[in-house]
């Protein structure tokens, strides 16, 4: 599927800037000032991590870090997919809308789709200060990926609580497939300052480009993502949208999962 290019705005040439700043490689000390900077600002506990020998090269490096080998459990049944917040979940309605921070969605809006049945749904929110790599919450099995894209409003809860429809105004790859479950749609979602979502499966899809063009890729034999595997990982904070064909979703407390780790399971 390709369509016209999509008419963009400051927002996402701001957040090309940042990714192109984001990529700076010197100078080495005030790279690496920056980062520690950060590092002290959101209390980041780097022994976690893999830091390179050199320390990082680009903030960019340090953003998308990758966690130590074995450092998390995967647990029981359906687990977070992401370090960070629990915003919203629980029963797609009879006119197949989601809440999210009492504002209204319609999911054919945001998956750019017709679809049926679908009956559950979970929105997980990652902070500037998470680790920003998305991991799979099931054994998943991937027929297809879409990219929509479009504007890139900030995707903090302050913004969604006033903000109508930022899920579907925002770029977006929309990962698809099958699993013990049914059929899902794993949403990636941009934001502002985000330079790229990038696929671990699929380097070929590139996203926050200059005239930027829907486009489908449908897999000729299915993805086999295993749970607690990577999926991709944002250049930047930003969301990740889950919708089921089960009701496995409902019954999820935001209380309870309002500081996740990747892994830990969803289900009490």
């Amino acid at each position: 599927m390709t369509t016209k290019p999509q008419k963009q705005n400051y927002r996402n040439a701001i957040s090309r800037v940042a990714g192109y700043i984001a990529n700076i490689s010197r100078p080495k000390f005030f790279v690496k000032t920056i980062i520690k900077l950060y590092v002290k600002f959101y209390k980041i506990d780097l022994s976690q991590f893999i830091v390179p020998e050199n320390f990082f090269e680009t903030f960019n490096d340090f953003f998308t870090r990758k966690i130590k080998d074995n450092l998390r459990i995967i647990q029981e049944d359906i687990v977070s997919p992401i370090d960070g917040a629990l915003l919203d979940c629980g029963k797609v309605n009879k006119e197949q809308k989601i809440t999210v921070k009492d504002r209204t969605y319609f999911l054919t809006d945001l998956l750019g789709t017709e679809f049926k049945n679908l009956k559950s749904y979970a929105v997980f929110y990652l902070a500037p200060g998470n680790y920003h790599r998305v991991h799979a919450g099931f054994d998943m099995n991937i027929t297809d990926i879409k990219y929509l894209p479009g504007t890139l409003r900030p995707v903090k809860i302050k913004v969604i609580d006033k903000r109508d429809r930022v899920y579907c105004r925002n770029e977006r790859i929309i990962i698809t497939g099958d699993c013990k479950y049914g059929k899902f749609y794993f949403i990636l979602v941009g934001a502002l300052f985000v330079g790229k979502i990038k696929l671990s499966f699929d380097s070929g899809l590139s996203t926050n480009i200059r005239k930027g063009i829907a486009s489908e890729k449908i897999f000729p034999e299915k993805i086999i993502i295993q749970k607690g595997k990577e999926v991709g990982y944002f250049e930047m904070g930003s969301s990740v949208v889950i919708v089921m064909e089960d009701e496995c979703l409902n019954n999820l407390d935001p209380e309870k999962n309002s500081n996740l780790q990747y892994g830990r399971s969803l289900i009490f």
